[in-house]
């Protein structure tokens, strides 16, 4: 945006520009745009920027743009030599803020079921837009059916796990006492009781990275089960092959469910090593169920599952151990790969 003089002499501009190239900066120093304060006076230094002769008129056009939701105030006086008035001529003007930002809002908590394992060991909150950091453990209760809190539920980070867009919060339980045999569960307990109900609440006043609070608070409400301790077996799974030529989905099933971030990252395609195929995944089912649409439609013949063994259920258990494995016993005796490969056939239908 610039401001311009308008109504001018165009005669005396265009004289004034011709016999005196130089006029243009004499001129700037009787056209100025200042800040104003809360109080409507100007702030000095006035505004850099460039004034230039256009169509008739005087135009400044400052050095950063002018700013929304800010006052400012414009001055212009023919200099003496140029006409004989002095008049002097203002405007206070403000851009506009933009409408606000909608409220932002929980989208999703997972995992998404409403019985987890009394070992469970993180939740992913999800938001519409990005939160303000450092205040998560201020926000996040766990709660009992009687509305008791779960007291040192969470593993309290300086640092909080927040993904790259800050939308995304990885919540831990205390692993201290999830894992069996650690002291902070024999002194304070489990965190999680089967049978028992519990709520994990969000309150509404957690401000949002434009500082402003949540449209509403959010709460997951669930039923603890037994534990579930034993590895991830991928030989469970239930793989449902695509049609040669189509665009459908590639779909796996799974006996319990898995964690849905590391769902989107750690299973592949390949048509040959080396060659992934691209598209999208989703997840539904409770994290039950993984989907795979590739870009371009399925080629023909034996492709591979590439799967990474990191790859974990809600409870921290992999496809390598389980979580609740014993530190003081070896468990491998020699590292295995990093991978599982899990062959399918595509054929035409």
């Amino acid at each position: 945006m610039a401001v311009e003089t308008s109504g001018l002499i165009k005669d005396q501009l265009l004289k004034l520009s011709r016999e005196d190239p130089e006029s243009i900066k004499v001129l700037s120093a009787f056209f100025r745009v200042n800040v104003l304060d809360d109080k409507g006076n100007p702030q000095v230094p006035a505004l850099g920027g460039r004034s230039e002769f256009h169509e008739g008129a005087i135009r400044f056009t400052p050095q950063f743009s002018f700013q929304p939701g800010m006052k400012y105030e414009a001055f212009f006086q023919w200099p003496a030599r140029a006409l004989p008035s002095t008049q002097l001529f203002s405007l206070t003007f403000a851009i506009p803020s933009p409408p606000p930002d909608p409220p932002t809002r929980v989208t999703a908590i997972y995992p998404s079921a409403a019985a987890l394992p009394e070992n469970q060991l993180r939740f992913y909150i999800h938001f519409s837009a990005p939160i303000a950091s450092g205040e998560a453990y201020q926000h996040v209760k766990l709660l009992k059916a009687n509305g008791q809190e779960v007291k040192r539920a969470f593993l309290e980070l300086g640092e909080e796990l927040w993904d790259g867009s800050g939308q995304r919060l990885t919540l831990l339980f205390d692993p201290g006492r999830v894992k069996k045999g650690l002291k902070p569960r024999e002194e304070f307990g489990p965190v999680l009781e089967p049978g028992e109900t519990y709520r994990l609440v969000i309150d509404k006043s957690w401000k949002d990275a434009n500082n402003q609070p949540l449209a509403s608070g959010f709460e997951k409400k669930f039923v603890a089960g037994p534990a579930i301790e034993a590895a991830v077996d991928w030989e469970e799974w239930k793989i449902e092959a695509p049609a040669a030529g189509s665009r459908e989905a590639l779909v796996i099933r799974f006996p319990r469910p898995l964690d849905h971030a590391l769902l989107q990252r750690m299973i592949g395609v390949e048509s040959a090593p080396g060659k992934t195929i691209d598209g999208e995944i989703s997840v539904a089912d409770e994290e039950r169920r993984w989907e795979f649409v590739p870009a371009q439609s399925w080629p023909a013949g034996p492709l591979t599952l590439l799967v990474e063994k990191t790859l974990e259920d809600s409870a921290g258990n992999n496809l390598a151990r389980p979580f609740e494995v014993d530190v003081f016993e070896r468990v491998d005796d020699k590292p295995g790969p990093d991978f599982v490969r899990i062959p399918f056939i595509v054929t035409k239908k």
